[in-house]
């Protein structure tokens, strides 16, 4: 019988491996349990999405990273009572993932990427104004890197799995 042999990784998958585990302890560090409830919410979106017929054709980690940061725009605001805060950016998240779920294409990643863009700068605007090591400035950071994981996941979609529907949606042709 002879054995199946393992594929070697490659150097950049290593490194690649490596920086994101430090990278992913570093902003848990500092972020806490900001960064954990995105995180948990996105592993379990990701299992829902792969282990269940619930599962959207196209742009599946772009919708799990979203509905994460969905999710804990929720818990936040349920557990602190900010609701003011954050109900734009449910709602308008909530669409655009609505959407690319429901007719994934160009206009929907725009439309997301566009939102991604705004929420990034909104709050690096925020945090050069909040006091390192507050709780605003800890929440802020954990934004940004929800923003920036999604943005990832965007990139990553349209460079690759879902170029082929960017390129038959109606807006290219």
């Amino acid at each position: 019988m002879t054995e199946t042999k393992k594929p070697a990784h490659s150097l950049a998958s290593i490194v690649g491996s490596i920086a994101g585990a430090a990278g992913g302890w570093a902003s848990s560090q500092y972020c806490g349990v900001a960064v954990w409830i995105p995180g948990a919410a996105a592993i379990l979106l990701m299992l829902l999405f792969t282990k269940t017929p619930v599962r959207p054709k196209l742009f599946v980690g772009v919708i799990a990273t979203t509905g994460a940061h969905i999710i804990w725009f929720i818990v936040g605001s349920a557990i602190t009572g900010a609701w003011a805060a954050t109900a734009l950016d449910i709602i308008v998240l909530s669409v655009g993932v609505i959407w690319l779920w429901m007719r994934p294409g160009l206009a929907a990643v725009i439309f997301l990427g566009l939102v991604q863009v705004a929420s990034l700068a909104s709050n690096v605007f925020l945090l050069t104004a909040a006091t390192y090591g507050d709780a605003a400035h800890r929440a802020l950071t954990a934004n940004c890197v929800s923003t920036l994981s999604q943005s990832l996941a965007s990139f990553l979609a349209t460079s690759d799995c879902g170029a082929s529907v960017l390129h038959q949606s109606p807006l290219v042709r």
